[in-house]
């Protein structure tokens, strides 16, 4: 007899479910491999952040930060902008070709059309938050204003003086500190316990600032990243997305009670969250060694898990790297490059998920597929009955892999030792074992293959008792 146990939406809070997909991104049906890390750049020590953006030229500039520095790749090393800084993080967003820079303290501005970093100009407030909305800038972040948004000047982001040219600062009395801005044509403000919509309005107020949600807010900063309408946090209920009119849980009932098991309240602040420009997925990475990111596609509704050695997560455009950059990076000939001209490493502009390892080298996940690994939570084969396994196939496109699954008599019992069996030249797996529960776990080697399914299980019923 043969049984199909799909590889259906990774659900970890749930018992009768996929229990962990890993280095898979979601289709419509099963899963497709995740590429391992290919490095763009050499290591950047203590890396705090990144970000990447094109300017109306077409420039591509890559920019990263430190406790002390901010630096631009330039497409062979890290080139030190603006030295002698105070930063404990970085986060970045473009008003027109400026690059506003954030970190804890002063606020700095990248020149992409020059090429040149300075301190921005005015008197922007100490932050560590920032958004482009409309034709301003909001700020965030000040230690001794915690509840104040800074907004600049219309069309002016060196304009800072509350009154002038529409620029203004607002204290929130509700709520709790600002954890997170977002920007657009609308602007989110996150609170500790609230969402706030920020509607430009043009008359003597400017803005308008309505709350969408209440006793919902933001647990920690770094989990805040927007594409286009939406925006995704992470909050004391579990992961959210708000659409700037409401907030809806993506979590609850699918991933949230998993991640908050795995992780203490100290390590969520470490969280990092960012936007994949390729695809509809947004990305929370944990940093480790190895550290994890949790991916939600929004258009499937559907998680997964990447595990890779990292510190951070960014998104934006890699460098433009010259042909004598090239001779520069490998000085034996172009036999010599370990990748093929058109890869990322070389393509400037090429909008990425980007990638900081522990050791400060950022990359993208564009090599070879990864190793991967699928588990399914123990369920009965036949309800009431005991069965026992003969054999296995993985439909899938994958060619080499292995099939071990766990038989036991109740589902709470410790897991059997597992028998295990690889992927015949005829695609079957050889297995052995018996239960009324059974768990399958397959384990894809990195090798080409583009798609996986399910399993098909080959088992006969055993005698009643």
């Amino acid at each position: 007899m043969l049984k199909r146990l799909d590889f259906s939406e990774f659900l970890p809070d749930r018992p009768l479910s996929l229990a962990w997909a890993k280095n898979v991104y979601p289709m419509a049906e099963g899963y497709r491999p995740v590429r391992a890390f290919q490095n763009i750049t050499p290591a950047l020590a203590g890396i705090l952040g990144g970000a990447a953006f094109v300017g109306s030229d077409g420039t591509s500039a890559l920019l990263a930060g430190t406790a002390t520095d901010l630096y631009r790749y330039s497409g062979s090393a890290w080139t030190s902008l603006l030295g002698s800084l105070t930063a404990t993080i970085w986060r970045f967003d473009q008003f027109n070709d400026a690059v506003i820079g954030v970190n804890g303290g002063a606020p700095v501005k990248f020149d992409l059309i020059g090429g040149t970093a300075s301190p921005l100009g005015g008197t922007p407030p100490v932050s560590d938050l920032v958004a482009t909305v409309r034709q301003q800038v909001f700020l965030a972040g000040d230690p001794t204003q915690k509840n104040v948004v800074y907004i600049s000047g219309f069309e002016d982001p060196e304009q800072w003086t509350p009154g002038t040219n529409q620029s203004l600062s607002v204290a929130f009395p509700n709520g709790g500190e600002i954890m997170g801005l977002a920007g657009g044509e609308t602007g989110i403000i996150i609170q500790k316990r609230s969402v706030r919509r920020a509607t430009y309005t043009g008359d003597v107020t400017v803005w308008q600032f309505d709350e969408i949600s209440r006793e919902i807010g933001c647990m920690a900063k770094g989990s805040v990243a927007s594409a286009g309408q939406s925006v995704f946090f992470l909050s004391e209920q579990g992961f959210m997305a708000c659409d700037r009119n409401s907030v809806i849980p993506i979590g609850r009932e699918k991933v949230d009670r998993t991640f908050f098991n795995l992780y203490s309240r100290d390590d969520i602040q470490n969280i990092r969250a960012a936007i994949d420009p390729r695809s509809t997925t947004v990305c929370w990475s944990m940093p480790g060694t190895p550290g994890r990111i949790w991916c939600y596609d929004w258009t499937l509704s559907k998680w997964t898990v990447i595990e890779q050695d990292l510190s951070l997560v960014f998104s934006g455009f890699t460098a433009n790297i010259s042909i004598d950059a090239l001779d520069a990076i490998y000085p034996g000939g172009i036999d010599t490059i370990p990748y093929s001209l058109d890869a990322a490493i070389f393509a400037g502009g090429n909008p990425l998920f980007l990638v900081a390892t522990d050791l400060g080298v950022v990359g993208a996940l564009t090599g070879d597929p990864m190793a991967v690994q699928f588990t399914i939570n123990p369920i009965e084969v036949e309800p009431g009955r005991r069965v026992r396994i003969r054999g296995a196939r993985v439909v899938s496109d994958a060619v080499q892999g292995v099939v071990a699954v766990d038989v036991r008599a109740r589902a709470g019992d410790s897991p059997k030792v597992r028998n295990s069996g690889a992927i015949r030249d005829n695609g079957r797996v050889p297995l052995r074992g018996n239960g009324r529960h059974v768990g399958v776990e397959v384990d894809i080697p990195s090798h080409s293959w583009t798609y996986a399914l399910g399993v098909d299980l080959e088992y006969e019923m055993e005698g009643e008792r």
